[in-house]
């Protein structure tokens, strides 16, 4: 197709070019599969010809083949609306009723150039891209039309449909969030159309294809997603959005766990050092810390430094058992306190011997 232009992707595509051209003969799609078992989701757009080729194989002519965890579709709605669609919409809508070629094209060129900005600006985000795709193959063929009132009309509604889930489904998001998510806001019949690919041949899995409004798209990968038993969490570490069997789960990998634990071991131990017998015991271990470095600064033998060590080791143990004593009540501060400073003749003998 000659409206293409390479590009070089980590997964090869190629860009779709916002100009103003015959429309493509084939109708463009976007293809899903939802991995529930592997927690992945995989997102093709292109022609239908084409998708259903990069199915089978790897194919460099789709605007669109991306692989990524569970849940990245459904999120990135919350970041695809621009004021630049509605201004976009407008102007194709204002080229259509000119009456001036020179102004009919003009307005169109700007409106392509607002399209490429957004998709440049969201590269990643398939719903942009299918959006942008679908709207500026409908005003090429709106262009077609001779009342150009009428196929301005028609094109502002079709397009307002498109663009619709950019803005409803954003607070719908939030409700995933919750153990009993809210059903989907309803659909009219005219934007409730979702083709279902089934496994055949080599393609051994299934694909849901939207091809006109993304509404039904987003409730068939959530229902596929409830069907799996998962939730939508948010990572308490991260603040990504991942899908867990149970609302208990709030970490979404190892290392967020690791890292929170980390977290909560630094925050108990700030908190500790505020308390008496934590002041305590860090001086009278700074005490013994002191002797046994001076103690290796003057050359003393291995034998003498190891006894030191040694003996260093055993108060160390000793007094966080009784430190823990303190904690728990068991133990008074000043019993704690004399205890560790009876054992200071331990090291001094140590180290004037």
């Amino acid at each position: 197709m000659q409206n293409r232009i390479p590009i070089k992707k980590e997964v090869k595509t190629v860009r779709y070019a916002f100009e103003i051209r015959d429309p493509l003969i084939n109708p463009v799609i976007l293809a899903m599969r939802v991995d529930a078992q592997q927690n992945m989701e995989y997102l093709w757009v292109g022609t239908d010809i084409e998708v259903g080729i990069a199915l089978r194989a790897p194919n460099d002519n789709i605007y669109f083949a991306q692989t990524r965890p569970l849940g990245a579709f459904w999120c990135e709605f919350a970041k695809s609306w621009d004021t630049a669609w509605t201004d976009a919409i407008w102007a194709l809508s204002r080229s259509l009723e000119a009456w001036r070629r020179k102004k009919r094209d003009a307005e169109g060129n700007a409106a392509g150039d607002m399209f490429r900005k957004l998709t440049e600006e969201n590269e990643e985000n398939a719903a942009v891209w299918y959006a942008a795709i679908q709207i500026w193959e409908m005003y090429l063929r709106c262009r077609r039309g001779r009342n150009g009132k009428y196929a301005a009309e028609f094109f502002r509604k079709y397009a307002q449909l498109v663009i619709l889930p950019f803005g409803e489904y954003t607070p719908e998001m939030f409700h995933w969030q919750r153990e009993q998510p809210v059903t989907p806001i309803w659909n009219c019949r005219e934007d409730a159309k979702l083709q279902i690919w089934y496994p055949h041949g080599k393609i051994p899995f299934e694909c849901g294809v939207a091809t006109h409004s993304l509404r039904p798209m987003l409730i068939y990968y959530r229902q596929r997603i409830l069907d799996a038993g998962l939730l939508m969490r948010k990572c308490r570490h991260c603040g990504k959005i991942f899908f867990a069997s149970d609302s208990r789960t709030n970490l979404c990998s190892e290392e967020c766990r690791n890292a929170s634990k980390k977290a909560a071991r630094k925050s108990f131990e700030d908190k500790a050092k505020g308390q008496p017998y934590e002041q305590a015991y860090d001086r009278e271990y700074m005490f013994w810390y002191n002797r046994i470095s001076k103690l290796k600064k003057e050359g003393a033998s291995a034998e003498q430094v190891e006894q030191a060590e040694n003996a260093f080791k055993s108060f160390c143990d000793k007094a966080s058992r009784r430190k823990n004593r303190v904690k728990n009540g068991t133990m008074t501060l000043e019993e704690f306190t004399s205890w560790m400073m009876e054992q200071e003749p331990i090291i001094e003998k140590i180290c004037s011997e």
